[in-house]
């Protein structure tokens, strides 16, 4: 099973969805290795584990955007990125939140974190 998923995105949303999926891939316990990089050519991360292989290739489209690719030859990669942009949002807002005198909106904002949180955990869960 080959499986790939492609987007093109803005500087912003590259810097968010590589943090987001570098750190989910660890949680996920992931390896990782980091090739390439030099101004605009392609920059590629690879994750191993027992459970197989996924890569990350960032490449230039144009000054400020880029094309995201993540593949596997072995595991189903739409259910990754869609676990890891969950987390990633939950991981951006709960610092908001920490900061926040707690009341209704407060609460509403902590409940959409754990909804994040919890969105595509079965899914993945396979994996773990």
């Amino acid at each position: 099973m080959q499986d790939t998923y492609e987007v093109v995105v803005t500087q912003a949303g590259k810097t968010m969805f590589q943090e987001a999926f570098y750190n989910y891939m660890g949680l996920l316990g992931f390896a990782h290795m980091s090739i390439g990089g030099r101004l605009g050519g392609l920059t590629s991360y690879d994750f191993t584990s027992e459970d197989g292989s996924v890569s990350l290739d960032i490449t230039n489209v144009d000054q400020s955007h880029f094309k995201l690719t993540v593949h596997s030859t072995n595991i189903s990669v739409q259910p990754l990125v869609l676990d890891a942009l969950t987390e990633g949002v939950a991981d951006f807002l709960e610092p908001f939140y920490d900061n926040l005198d707690v009341d209704s909106a407060g609460s509403k904002l902590r409940n959409l974190i754990s909804q994040l949180r919890d969105s595509f955990e079965q899914t993945i869960n396979i994996l773990k």
